[in-house]
């Protein structure tokens, strides 16, 4: 996946997260962190980010919404 192609799968999730939740807390990097993650069925690097720990509902919709 190109920058330019994430970027925009990025601002996708966000956006959509946005109707989802009130207030959303991922960061962008966290977004991508997870995407790339996704695409390498390795999710190792994700299990010390602060959305994992700290707002586990919100990364597993986020990996529903992948």
């Amino acid at each position: 996946m190109t920058n330019t192609e994430l970027t925009q799968k990025v601002k996708q999730l966000k956006q959509k997260m946005h109707t989802l939740r009130s207030n959303p807390k991922a960061m962008i990097k966290e977004i991508i962190l997870l995407i790339q993650c996704k695409e390498k069925w390795n999710y190792q690097e994700m299990y010390s980010t602060k959305l994992y720990n700290k707002h586990s509902g919100e990364y597993c919709q986020y990996l529903e919404l992948i």
